[in-house]
């Protein structure tokens, strides 16, 4: 459930959540993972941790790392990229029913938000712009943010409905 602070959170860090989510589009889609021959590198010189018995040579060593060093690269690429991908599909949602409930608000209640938060107007711009008062947009702001947290928690409960 969102709260009226969180929605004010979400609508304070819009535009830097937007170049986050641009960050990761792009980081995921050029993504390459690790190079094979620097996991092999890093395996060959890790040390042990816990107890160890010295049986091992430098041959059975270098096999062992033979044997698994691609399923060990497969298996972090695949753990890197969950990560890009899953952060992704979280701000994403954020923002996206962030920017639905501002299209279902009143149009003129949208546009001061839009206004305030998004497009970052000084208060001084939006007073001449919707030619009201300061005391005025202060009232829009605060019925907007309810408006939008009210929207966020039907949201939120059909999901969990569904």
């Amino acid at each position: 459930m969102e709260s009226q602070e969180s929605v004010e959170r979400l609508l304070v860090n819009y535009r830097e959540m937007r170049q986050c989510l641009e960050g990761l589009k792009f980081q995921i889609e050029n993504f390459k993972g690790l190079n094979y021959d620097g996991v092999i590198e890093e395996l060959t010189f890790m040390t042990p941790e816990g107890e160890r018995v010295q049986n091992s040579s430098v041959a059975d060593k270098s096999a062992k790392i033979a044997l698994t060093y691609r399923e060990i690269v497969d298996q972090q690429n695949e753990e890197v990229l969950r990560g890009m991908t899953e952060r992704y599909f979280d701000i994403k949602q954020h923002l996206d029913t962030l920017d639905h409930c501002i299209s279902l608000m009143d149009q003129k209640l949208s546009s001061v938000i839009t206004d305030m938060f998004i497009h970052k107007l000084s208060w001084d711009e939006m007073c001449d712009k919707y030619y009201v008062s300061r005391n005025m947009l202060s009232k829009y702001r605060k019925t907007g943010l309810a408006q939008i947290a009210k929207i966020f928690q039907i949201q939120q409960s059909r999901i969990m409905v569904d």
